[in-house]
């Protein structure tokens, strides 16, 4: 009786082993046979959570009757069991815009737990027109452009004047865009080489707490993904006020996904982009934009993917600069004018990227990538006109040339611990920047007199391990710690003494907690150290302030959702940073003035009150103030400390037509320290109509339908005008655009 009772189990023992089936599925576009990567994929029996990866293709490991659940915002979720995954290989999603029945709050069946789920909406549901409209799609973030449209946009996000970037990370199919020690501003972000229309998703996050995002990254981050194939070809032309232009090529290379092999799945498109505008300053801006990315997609086998990317972009721009308020007011200047007329610059980057993902035995997975950057700058500005050289004017000439080499590592695996389910993640790599950087005083853009002339090298060298347990169906705990070691290296060409080197560490662990008490309501509370570096110039010259100061942060917040026509999140946060920068005009660059303290509130919702109406709305509040000054001065110049978005989009299939109409407001902030200087709030209105044919589609896009006078960058600081034989104090200034209407045209084949 025994043997055969142990022979039964053992029996059973076996069948349950035999029955654990690894299958490999491709998830395209029911309509277009378009893969479809990044989906979400859920093994109701055993908790395990995965996704498919850059074409569409996910690996999963589960009992033959296990339900797996495949979900994809902008799908229709549907449940199969590992043995109908397994007959078919091919799993064909219907595309729905019933976007909310497809969020999930249950942290427990969430891939990427932490990011801002609800505004990846965005990103389907508003129109994108520029790459500075990427960033537009995060709730509670503002950009500025100082002038001209050819700098990086200043950043406003979380009580953080960012400027260029100094606290928002910023990346681009997971190659780092924000630049160190830059010759105009520490993490300067770029993103106009960014083409929106070969996005495909992007993941969005609010406070340092993501691991893997570590320099620049403490107000939050945005990672943006591009497509991997496209569904034919475009071409777009689009035309507006103020002598916009631009055009759009994309070409699908693999209509076949066939290129140079004969039996594993390929993808590969071009994309070119061209653009100029004059722009509605008195002085035309001539601004000119070439970009360019090619990608290339292979299966190499069942296990393992390749994925590459290159992209190139050009630029030029002649700038007004921003002008004294006291110059418009007294006549000697229109609102549209320029005191220094022949500010402007040009920009190139370069990127280069290799990522191999492969899929290893018992559900562990390991994805390298090496990516190589190229940057060149120049940049002429007057910051303070006839302050410093009454004869020659204080125009000044910023430059740089930058090579960018960086590796990424991570292994990923899952373990279950009795009913415990693990998935760990250990990472690590290095990047490291090769820098010349110059700032020479100059006169209608011909330089006079050299100030500085630098080479820096600055490696980062970093490892991490996150920790996501499933305690219980309801309870995640998030957990993991980062080590970053920097080296910092100058050598200045123009005084020898002030040469050498800097090594700095920094520990930032972190932890999160989501808890759904039900199906529908997500409690968080997290906790974390981010950091930026400092310029290389600092971290060498003054080694008794930390190269890498520290920002703690703290978030407790719910996200919920209201049947299928409400999904919202709120959030109560507070950063402490050692160091806060801010605009010094002489030089054009950003100084520290010690340590700082903000705190918020965060909401926002997504409302689908009828299947064809989208309501969204933002609105975030912060305070923030500087703790080695005074009370009665301590508040941060520019720091934004309300702010509001809200927009409806109307969308009808059967006429193929769409309807967006969005509010941006941005409350008055300080100027500086005590308050007594304020920029001005505003208000501002943007729409869109788009309409549909078989291959053709119309957009007609209007910015500032109410045509406000508002300005858009605002700095209070020191200038002296020719006339004037005194410096003056005052609000300095970028004219926003006025009512601008373009027409878009695109052609599909």
């Amino acid at each position: 009786m025994k043997k055969s009772t142990l022979a039964i189990i053992l029996i059973a023992l076996h069948g349950i082993v035999v029955a654990q089936e690894n299958v490999s599925v491709t998830l395209t576009n029911a309509s277009s046979s378009s893969t479809i990567p990044y989906a979400d994929i859920y093994n109701q029996t055993s908790g395990f959570t995965t996704s498919s990866n850059e074409n569409g293709v996910f690996h999963i490991k589960g009992a033959l009757e296990d339900p797996i659940k495949i979900a994809s915002l902008g799908y229709i979720s549907e449940v199969f069991s590992i043995k109908e995954l397994k007959q078919r290989k091919i799993i064909r999603l219907v595309a729905s815009n019933e976007y909310l029945k497809e969020i999930t709050i249950l942290a427990s069946k969430r891939q990427n737990l932490g990011i801002q789920h609800i505004d990846k909406l965005s990103l389907k549901l508003q129109p994108i027109n520029n790459a500075q409209d990427l960033l537009k799609t995060v709730s509670g973030l503002f950009i500025a452009q100082h002038a001209g449209g050819g700098k990086a946009e200043q950043i406003f996000f979380r009580g953080f004047d960012n400027d260029h970037g100094t606290d928002f990370g910023v990346f681009f199919d997971d190659i780092p865009i924000n630049l160190s020690s830059h010759a105009h501003g520490q993490g300067y972000a770029d993103m106009h080489f960014m083409i929106p229309e070969i996005i495909q998703d992007a993941d969005y996050y609010k406070g340092p707490y993501e691991l893997k995002n570590g320099n620049f990254s403490v107000a939050g981050a945005a990672r943006f993904k591009t497509k991997n194939e496209l569904e034919g070809n475009t071409i777009k032309l689009e035309i507006g006020d103020f002598g916009f232009k631009r055009g759009l090529l994309m070409l699908d290379l693999t209509p076949s996904n066939r290129l140079f092999s004969k039996d594993n799945f390929e993808s590969a498109y071009f994309a070119l982009e061209g653009t100029s505008n004059d722009s509605y300053f008195d002085v035309s801006q001539k601004f000119k934009k070439w970009s360019g990315v090619f990608k290339y997609n292979v299966e190499m086998g069942h296990k393992t993917s390749l994925s590459f990317m290159t992209s190139y972009f050009t630029s030029s721009w002649d700038a007004s600069g921003q002008i004294p308020l006291r110059a418009v007011d007294a006549g000697i200047i229109p609102w549209f004018g320029a005191i220094d007329a022949t500010e402007g610059g040009k920009t190139a980057r370069f990127n280069a990227s290799v990522k191999i993902a492969t899929n290893l035995e018992n559900e562990q997975e390991l994805t390298q990538q090496l990516y190589f950057s190229n940057n060149k700058y120049n940049l002429f500005s007057n910051f303070t006109f006839f302050l410093n050289d009454p004869v020659n004017g204080d125009m000044i000439a910023q430059s740089e040339h930058r090579n960018i080499l960086g590796y990424t590592a991570a292994y990923v695996r899952k373990d279950r611990i009795k009913s415990t389910k693990i998935t760990s993640t250990f990472s690590g790599g290095f990047r490291s920047d090769w820098i010349t950087t110059g700032l020479n005083t100059a006169i209608a853009r011909e330089s006079l007199e050299k100030v500085n002339k630098n080479k820096l090298q600055e490696t980062n060298y970093w490892a991490y391990f996150k920790e996501n347990v499933l305690l219980s169906p309801n309870l995640v705990l998030q957990l993991g710690t980062r080590l970053d070691y920097f080296k910092f290296r100058l050598e200045d060409l123009l005084n020898a003494p002030v040469s050498g080197t800097q090594d700095a560490f920094r520990w930032s662990p972190k932890m999160s907690v989501f808890y759904n008490p039900s199906k529908d309501v997500q409690l968080f509370v997290k906790g974390g150290i981010g950091f930026h570096s400092n310029y290389t110039q600092a971290a060498v010259v003054d080694k008794n302030i930390h190269a890498l100061p520290k920002a703690s942060a703290v978030d407790v917040g719910v996200e919920f959702r209201l049947g299928d026509k409400i999904i919202a999140t709120a959030s109560v946060w507070g950063i402490e940073s050692a160091s806060e920068y801010v605009f010094m005009a002489d030089t054009g660059e950003y100084e520290n003035i010690g340590a700082s303290f903000r705190k918020g509130i965060d909401f926002s919702a997504k409302i689908n009150p009828i299947p064809q109406v989208w309501f969204n709305v933002a609105t975030n509040w912060s305070k923030g103030v500087l703790l080695d000054s005074p009370s009665s001065a301590n508040s941060i110049p520019s720091a934004p400390t309300f702010t509001s978005t809200a927009s409806v989009i109307y969308t009808n299939k059967k006429y193929q037509t769409s309807l967006y109409l969005g509010s941006r407001f941005m409350a008055k902030r300080p100027l500086i320290e005590d308050r007594s200087v304020m920029a001005k709030s505003y208000f501002l209105l943007d729409g869109s109509i788009t309409k549909e044919f078989n291959k053709f589609s119309v957009e007609i896009a209007a910015q500032n339908i109410l045509n406000i006078k508002w300005k858009e960058a605002v700095f209070y600081d020191a200038s002296q005008l020719k006339n004037e034989v005194l410096a003056v104090d005052d609000i300095h200034f970028t004219p926003g655009t006025p009512r601008y209407i373009k027409l878009a045209v695109s052609y599909n084949f």
